[in-house]
């Protein structure tokens, strides 16, 4: 389900900005707490849309993590965890297009 998820918003930030390549590292199973989960990279030949996409894909990941990732708890109260408000108020901010760097083409940024 994550992959299938990391692909369509992989393949929205490579037609929203003009990107050479990116990469989504995203790993999966136990973890403690500290851990590094994930990993993103982008390169364009503009570092702004490189920066741009790497923000929205960390941005939409944190995001949409809610329907896959659980927690363990000690006393066994494991559950899904929720999205943060502040996450939700983020990715928004990359709906229908917006953001906060420039994402048009270079050529027509000139």
């Amino acid at each position: 389900m994550a992959e299938a998820e990391i692909k369509r918003h992989v393949e929205e930030a490579q037609s929203r900005w003009p990107l050479l390549g990116v990469t989504v590292i995203h790993r999966f199973g136990r973890f403690s707490p500290g851990e590094s989960i994930v990993l993103v990279v982008a390169t364009s030949s503009h570092r702004e849309a490189a920066f741009a996409a790497a923000e929205f894909l960390m941005t939409i990941s944190r995001s949409a993590r809610r329907s896959w990732k659980k927690e363990e708890r000690a006393g066994g109260d494991d559950g899904w965890v929720e999205a943060r408000h502040t996450d939700a108020v983020a990715a928004k901010r990359w709906a229908a297009g917006g953001s906060t760097q420039d994402e048009r083409k270079p050529e027509a940024a000139e």
